[in-house]
């Protein structure tokens, strides 16, 4: 249809994949930080609070 007789040549997928990882991280990096940094503060305060229940029983 466009001229297009191969496959993707292996360094532009290479390429491709390498802008797609920093701009993902420059869009994506700082929110996902502070949602998983919220994340394990959340598991931790939980497993301090289970353990907590466990040991005054």
């Amino acid at each position: 249809m466009f001229g297009r007789s191969r496959f993707l040549s292996f360094p532009l997928v290479i390429g491709a994949v390498i802008i797609g990882v920093v701009s993902g991280k420059a869009i994506f990096g700082v929110p996902l930080e502070e949602y998983w940094k919220k994340k394990h503060e959340e598991e931790a305060a939980a497993s301090a609070a289970k353990e907590n229940d466990s040991t005054s029983s």
